[in-house]
């Protein structure tokens, strides 16, 4: 069995088709079949242009490409937005232990958008705030915004299907994503020269956060996941596809019946390594518990309820040293 095919291939078709219901239940089955078991899957079929790919990885190179002068300007502020330089993260707060050294890894990362009237916004609480954007690019916003907009209309397609996979009705998951906790990076992986030290990552092995994590990535490698046996597994590009990976979200609420599994990047080439993730993730103040429907006699409760916020946080706070929470909380 190559390595390839140790990551399965989910097909988005059946969501567009004429019957909907039919269709969701279709992609509900496959998620259950597919990514429950091993945690991320390829997406085909998902109508994301290729024009938009291109365009988003233009801005992303044209970004990083900048002097580093001008992109400090928009340094990545406490509401976790802005431009991260490079080793600027290290994963001490992580599913896999506290990593080593700092990541090789640069980004620019916008975030969802509250009103400047909500309570967190005019606190600074739970990441709210402004977004932050380089005035030298002219189409850079445009861009991002809509690569986010198509991002957001894919997961909320994707939301049913996995409502549907937990037992639930394909709406039941909508009230928790009413204002989602959404975060587009644009990754940039230096290529390293010479050996590799041990122990140094483009990022560190994690799981994410989140709910769901849809992944746009180049050509050059590096992205690898982490079998139950132990071994490490390259997760390719593949044309006209996109990388689906499960959170810890989405774990929690499943009982583990959804896994989400450890990965990180390597940047094994001589060359730059760019990649566009996009974190689906629930409404700060959600309160996040085991569904109903995943509890059985053979599987107990494995997991007490949180608050997304705090749950976030306790990561961002720990690895990023930002972000800001209310005094007390009772979740």
């Amino acid at each position: 069995m190559t390595q390839l095919s140790l990551i399965p291939t989910i097909d988005l078709k059946p969501l567009w088709g004429s019957d909907i219901d039919l269709g969701i239940k279709d992609v509900a089955n496959q998620l259950k079949e597919s990514l429950a078991p091993i945690g991320f899957a390829y997406l085909i079929n998902h109508q994301i242009p290729q024009d938009l790919f291109d365009d988003i990885f233009k801005e992303a190179y044209d970004f990083h490409n900048l002097p580093s002068e001008t992109k400090l300007r928009i340094k990545q502020n406490n509401c976790f937005r802005g431009y991260m330089p490079n080793k600027a993260s290290q994963l001490k707060v992580s599913t896999q232990g506290e990593a080593a050294k700092p990541n090789q890894l640069e980004s620019f990362i916008m975030a969802f958008e509250v009103s400047e009237t909500h309570p967190d916004y005019k606190e600074g609480l739970y990441l709210a705030g402004p977004n932050q954007w380089p005035k030298d690019l002219p189409n850079f916003k445009e861009v991002v915004y809509k690569y986010r907009d198509a991002m957001l209309q894919l997961a909320y397609k994707l939301l049913k299907a996995f409502a549907v996979a937990f037992g639930l009705g394909q709406d039941d998951l909508n009230k928790f994503f009413e204002n989602p906790s959404y975060f587009l990076r644009l990754q940039y992986y230096p290529e390293w020269v010479g050996k590799i030290p041990e122990g140094q990552f483009g990022i560190a092995p994690h799981t994410d956060y989140g709910f769901l994590t849809l992944l746009a990535q180049d050509n050059v490698g590096g992205l690898e996941v982490k079998l139950d046996d132990g071994r490490w597994v390259d997760v390719p590009s593949i044309p006209n596809t996109l990388v689906l990976n499960a959170g810890d979200t989405l774990r929690r609420w499943s009982n583990d019946t959804f896994r989400s599994v450890p990965h990180r990047v390597i940047n094994h080439s001589n060359k730059p390594r760019y990649s566009v993730p996009f974190f689906f993730e629930p409404d700060m103040h959600a309160i996040i518990k085991v569904l109903e429907t995943c509890i059985t006699d053979e599987n107990p409760v494995k997991h007490v309820p949180i608050m997304y916020g705090e749950y976030l946080l306790d990561r961002v706070q720990g690895n990023y040293g930002l972000g800001k929470r209310a005094q007390s909380v009772n979740p």
